[in-house]
């Protein structure tokens, strides 16, 4: 049977789902915020597209994108920091997106089996490939011109920041993406399938 617009809101608005969804929000602003580890001056490993992968999986690319876009708000005023910047929520809720779009149309799959974890390696890969590489690196990019009064023309500091993240980023990006796995295959069936099965 085809679930209506009705139908899907009520799901991704259930207190279960949005319970969920704040707890993932949660683990999010602990480790963007607090669980980054500072290698360098120049050199921060971050391990936040954990709990946003998992959201897009587990609850959808909707509410992967909530978690991402209310974590990002939140994390910014936990912080301190006075300026919020949109544009970089971008690459966070495309990253939330597309392992939620990837999960429910193109995966098909609750990517709960054994069978599927070469699935949610490869999609996370990806994700955190096209988030780092091209959403990230161009938002970022244009966030240190406008406030941290970087010099340069703008495809100079691109090429920079790249050049940066070459570096650094390959790391965070596997190493979240065997975490997803890990994670995926240890909470679904036991825990998350049967929360969200009531939910819906």
């Amino acid at each position: 049977m085809k679930r209506t617009l009705k139908d899907s809101l009520k799901t991704i608005f259930s207190t279960r789902s949005l319970t969920m969804m704040a707890a993932l929000i949660a683990i999010q602003i602990v480790l963007a915020r607090i669980g980054a580890i500072q290698v360098a001056p120049d050199l921060r490993l971050s391990f936040e597209t954990i709990p946003l992968a998992l959201a897009g999986m587990w609850l959808g690319p909707i509410s992967g994108m909530l978690v991402a876009f209310l974590a990002d708000i939140i994390g910014t005023v936990l912080s301190g920091y006075g300026v919020w910047f949109p544009p970089l929520v971008l690459g966070p809720m495309f990253f939330a997106w597309f392992c939620g779009f990837c999960t429910r149309y193109v995966c098909k799959s609750s990517l709960a089996g054994t069978k599927d974890t070469w699935k949610v390696l490869a999609m996370t890969l990806i994700a955190g490939i096209i988030n780092t590489y091209g959403i990230g690196l161009l938002t970022s990019t244009w966030y240190s011109m406008l406030f941290a009064n970087a010099e340069g023309t703008f495809w100079v500091l691109v090429y920079a920041n790249l050049l940066k993240r070459l570096v650094s980023k390959p790391v965070t990006i596997i190493g979240s993406s065997l975490v997803v796995v890990l994670v995926n295959r240890a909470a679904y069936k036991p825990v998350v399938r049967q929360i969200l099965q009531r939910a819906n």
